[in-house]
């Protein structure tokens, strides 16, 4: 998240502060509930989004972590 920085990065440490866990935490909360949720066009989704990009890895993290930080419902 760090690596990311900017905008993303603030948003992420102002959910995580918010729900009481820390940046990494979140951003793993999201990774692990992206992979046990998703169904194919999800991850047809992530992969359109990491495809030639120069930081795919952090691309992809942006891509997970980004629906976690509109929820409405302040959850891990």
């Amino acid at each position: 998240v760090a690596s990311i920085g900017g905008t993303f990065a603030r948003r992420v440490r102002e959910t995580a502060t918010r729900r009481g866990v820390r940046p990494g935490a979140l951003a793993a909360s999201a990774v692990l509930r992206f992979r046990s949720n998703a169904r194919a066009p999800e991850f047809e989704a992530l992969q359109q989004a990491v495809a030639g990009d120069d930081l795919p890895l952090l691309r992809g993290l942006a891509f997970i972590v980004e629906p976690t930080l509109g929820e409405g419902v302040d959850r891990a």
